[in-house]
């Protein structure tokens, strides 16, 4: 029993090393540059998401076209979450990223409508 609990602390002490050796180094392996394209299913208003999205240290920080301000984050599996807010009009994207593409849904309960979106990054922007 002795032994089980030197080895669960010890695979705890290594797993909290790995963990901030990542944080020191900065940056996800989602970082870069992603070209966006969204289609409207329901409703009939425009998706505020933007043409490209900034992801760096896995918060999404820029947001280039559609006028919209972005909030959002990558979690290390991949899920993404985010928020496009423009004026009065607000968009939530969420689904997943992988590798270098990416797909999800979006919606926004100011417009009532919603649809699909897909995601490449960048090649010049990989990390």
């Amino acid at each position: 029993m002795k032994r089980s609990l030197f080895l669960g602390a010890a695979c705890a002490l290594v797993a909290g090393a790995v963990l901030a050796q990542e944080s020191t180094l900065g940056g996800s392996r989602y970082d870069g540059v992603w070209s966006f394209s969204s289609t409207t299913t329901s409703g009939s208003c425009p998706s505020l998401a933007p043409a490209d999205v900034t992801i760096e240290d896995g918060h999404v920080v820029a947001a280039n076209g559609g006028g919209a301000e972005p909030w959002g984050y990558v979690e290390s599996d991949g899920v993404f979450v985010a928020r496009f807010t423009r004026g009065d009009h607000v968009s939530r994207a969420n689904g997943s990223l992988k590798g270098d593409a990416g797909s999800g849904a979006w919606s926004s309960s100011t417009d009532l409508c919603g649809g699909v979106w897909r995601a490449q990054r960048n090649a010049r922007a990989r990390r």
